[in-house]
C-alpha cells in the first residue's frame, strides 16, 4: 500500500501532541484517516507497543476532545511490510468540535485545509457554533458577534406607521437582545450598518452558466434591503398594455402581487445563520430561494395552505407591524391563485420559487433575453428615486442625510437624484420645508 498525505489522509510517525488536533480537523471538516507508524514521506515504520498506543490514542479522544466524539473514530490497525500501522478513521462531526483544555478558541478549534490542520478564526468559530444549534437557537437567542448598533433606520420605519419608540423601548419590545443582555442576530439585521446582504444576480438565458450582473442590496437596515429589492423586482416586471374596446388592458410580466410575497416569505423562513436569501433572474422566469428548507415538523401541504409557521417568528411581527405582511396565511394561497405548486421547490435545506414570465407579454417584447441589454446604472437610479419617494411619503420632512443613509449612497448622489426627478417637489426652504410627491 502507498501511502500520501491528502486532504482526507493524515499521516504520524509517532503519537505525539498533535494527535488531538488532527482528530478535531477531521471532525469539523470531512471523513478522514490518521495512520501512526508513517512517516511524511510515506515509509512505513510501524509501531512497536501497540495496545499501549491505542489505549492512549481512545483516551485522547474521550478526555481531551469536546462534545462526545462516540461513534466518530474508529481505530483499528493493518500490517503492511510486517510492521503494524494504527488506523484511526474519522467521521465528519455534525458540531462544533474542539481540544477540552483550550475551549472554543483559535487554539482548540482547527479546520482540514489541504494536507493542514488549521486554526479557526474567531469569526469562523462563531460562525460555525450558530449553524450548528441554528436549529436550536433562534434569531433573538443567538447573539452577534457585533458590539454596538444604532436602529434610526428602524425607527424611521416605525414612526411612519405611527409607532413612536425610543431606544430603550424599540430594543424590549422588539427582542433585540438575548437573556444575558448582549444584541442578538434579530438587531443585527434590523441595524443601521451590518454585515448582511441580498444578492440579485442576474444570468443571460435559462440557467446559470453566464452571469450578466450581481447586486448587492444590503450592509444596512434590512427593511430598507426589502424595499430596494422590491423596487428592483418592479423594475424588472415590465408591463404590456392594449386597447380594449375604449378601456385600456395592461398585462405584466409576472404577477406582482405573488412576487412579493415569495420574496417576502423568503425573509421571513429563511436561515440566516446559512446565508441570507437570493434573488436569481433569468431569461425566461426568476428565482427566489431561502435557506433552511421548513421549519422542523413543518408539512408541504399545511405551508401551501398558509397554515405555516415562520422560522423567524419575532422578524415576521415586525414585518407584520409595518404591513409587510398580513398577520396569518403569509402569502402562498395567494401565490396559488395565478402559479401552480410546481413552481415551489421545497427541500430539507431550501425553498426555490421559480416564477415564470408571461408569455404573451414576453412575445411582445421581441426578445429572446429578457435584460440582455440591461442598463444597471439606470436601474440602480430608479430604484434609489423609488426608495426616496417612499421614504417621502412617509415622512415629508425627512432630511437629505437620512435619506442618503437610508439608501446608502452619498448626499450628493441624493441630490442629483432628486434634482433629476419629475416626481418629487421641494416646497418652502431647505431648513422648515418639506417634500412633495408629485403624481
Amino acid at each position: 500500500m502507498k501511502f500520501q498525505e491528502s486532504e482526507s489522509i493524515e499521516l504520524k510517525r509517532t503519537l505525539n501532541k498533535d494527535f488531538a488536533k488532527e482528530v478535531v480537523a477531521f471532525l469539523n471538516t470531512r471523513n478522514g484517516v490518521i495512520y501512526i507508524g508513517v512517516d511524511d514521506n510515506g515509509d512505513v515504520l510501524g509501531v512497536s507497543n501497540v495496545d499501549k498506543t491505542m489505549r492512549e490514542i481512545r483516551d485522547i479522544i474521550r478526555d481531551q476532545i469536546l462534545p462526545s466524539t462516540e461513534g466518530l473514530c474508529e481505530i483499528g490497525s493493518l500490517l503492511e511490510d510486517d510492521k503494524t500501522v494504527i488506523t484511526i478513521r474519522v467521521t465528519k462531526g455534525t458540531k462544533l468540535y474542539y481540544i477540552k483544555k483550550e475551549g472554543r478558541s483559535a487554539t482548540g478549534c482547527f479546520y482540514r485545509d489541504g494536507t493542514s490542520s488549521t486554526p479557526m478564526s474567531e469569526e469562523e468559530i462563531e460562525r460555525r457554533f450558530i449553524k450548528t444549534y441554528s436549529k436550536h437557537l433562534s434569531i433573538i437567542d443567538t447573539p452577534s458577534s457585533q458590539k454596538d448598533f444604532s436602529f434610526n433606520q428602524l425607527k424611521i420605519y416605525y414612526s411612519s406607521k405611527g409607532y413612536h419608540l425610543n431606544d430603550e423601548t424599540l430594543v424590549d419590545n422588539l427582542h433585540l437582545k438575548t437573556d444575558d443582555g448582549r444584541y442578538n442576530f434579530l438587531a443585527e439585521l434590523l441595524s443601521d450598518e451590518n454585515r448582511i446582504s441580498i444578492k440579485v444576480a442576474r444570468f443571460q438565458g435559462e440557467d446559470k452558466s453566464v452571469l450578466l450582473e450581481k447586486s448587492e442590496y444590503g450592509y444596512q437596515c434590512l427593511l430598507v434591503a426589502i424595499d430596494r429589492v422590491i423596487n428592483r423586482l418592479e423594475a424588472e416586471n415590465i408591463t404590456k398594455s392594449r386597447i380594449v374596446g375604449a378601456q385600456r388592458v395592461d398585462k405584466r410580466l409576472m404577477d406582482m402581487a405573488s412576487l412579493r410575497e415569495v420574496f417576502i416569505n423568503a425573509i421571513a423562513h429563511n436561515d440566516w445563520s446559512i446565508v441570507e436569501p437570493a434573488v436569481y433572474i433569468f431569461s425566461n422566469h426568476i428565482e427566489v430561494i431561502s435557506h433552511g428548507g421548513l421549519p422542523d415538523g413543518e408539512a408541504k401541504e399545511m405551508y401551501f395552505k398558509g397554515i405555516s409557521t415562520p422560522r423567524n417568528k419575532e422578524l415576521m411581527r415586525v414585518l407584520s407591524d409595518l404591513k409587510y405582511v398580513e398577520q396569518t396565511g403569509y402569502g402562498v394561497p395567494e401565490v396559488l391563485k395565478h402559479y401552480d405548486k410546481n413552481v415551489f421547490d421545497i427541500e430539507e435545506n431550501y425553498i426555490n420559487v421559480s416564477i415564470p414570465y408571461d408569455a404573451e407579454v414576453m412575445a411582445s417584447m421581441h426578445v429572446t433575453d429578457v435584460g440582455a441589454e440591461h442598463d444597471t446604472e439606470n436601474d440602480t437610479e430608479n430604484d434609489t428615486e423609488k426608495t426616496i419617494i417612499s421614504a417621502i411619503k412617509s415622512n415629508p420632512y425627512v432630511s437629505q442625510e437620512a435619506l442618503a443613509k437610508l439608501c446608502n449612497k452619498s448626499r450628493i448622489t441624493i441630490s442629483r437624484i432628486i434634482k433629476k426627478s419629475n416626481k418629487i417637489k421641494r416646497v418652502g426652504p431647505d431648513k422648515g420645508g418639506h417634500w412633495e410627491i408629485i403624481d
